[in-house]
């Protein structure tokens, strides 16, 4: 598969927490910059864990490069520290940094285990676990690459290449995750839903 058919990391996290955010990013090309994602953008950018391990032994390396043919992703891994081990093999260990509090989310969790997966395949060693800095609280939450976060992996690559290829933009659902989105201008729920209140009042009023 070539590179340019790879589709980035980053997108199963946009799929499961908003498919229409998803589409409009990695369907139609939409981007919107706002407080949150240069927040974000900031955190990514100065990879800094002041309680990082300094174990003798670790290498650390930030921004890898990462593929995996077999799901079709492609994306950089903030940091990765590598430890050899007594065979003389490097074993990764991902560190995904996110600019929230410390807790637990699918989507979070998911771009951690692609970034294993990725590993694994170019690497050729297993990857069983990894971790996610939480630049507010300065905390790391260890993260088990098991049998469940890998399927669930798995599922969500499968479904971001069938929208991709499908062309599918999914409608708007206007709830709490319209918060803050970035791309709220250009998703209009309000717009949508008003439009569809309306059509209910006069079927309502037809009747």
């Amino acid at each position: 598969m070539e590179d340019d058919d790879l589709l980035p990391i980053s997108a199963l996290e946009h799929l499961l927490y908003c498919p229409r955010q998803c589409a409009l990013i990695h369907v139609d090309g939409v981007w919107i910059e706002n407080g949150h994602t240069a927040a974000g953008r900031i955190v990514h950018e100065h990879v800094d864990e002041p309680d990082a391990p300094r174990r003798p032994g670790v290498v650390l390396v930030h921004a890898a490069q990462l593929r995996c043919t077999r799901l079709g992703l492609k994306g950089i891994a903030d940091a990765v520290e590598m430890t050899r081990a007594a065979d003389g093999r490097w074993h990764p260990y991902p560190v995904e940094y996110k600019r929230g509090a410390r807790r637990q989310h699918d989507h979070d969790d998911v771009q951690l285990c692609a970034q294993a997966l990725c590993l694994e395949e170019m690497m050729g060693v297993e990857v069983p676990e990894g971790a996610i800095f939480h630049a507010k609280s300065q905390r790391r939450r260890v993260v088990r690459i098991d049998a469940a976060l890998r399927a669930l992996t798995e599922a969500t690559a499968q479904r971001l290449r069938a929208m991709v290829r499908a062309r599918e933009v999914p409608a708007a659902v206007h709830d709490a995750r319209c918060e803050g989105c970035s791309l709220r201008p250009a998703c209009a729920p309000e717009r949508r839903f008003e439009a569809m209140s309306l059509e209910k009042e006069l079927r309502e009023a037809l009747r």
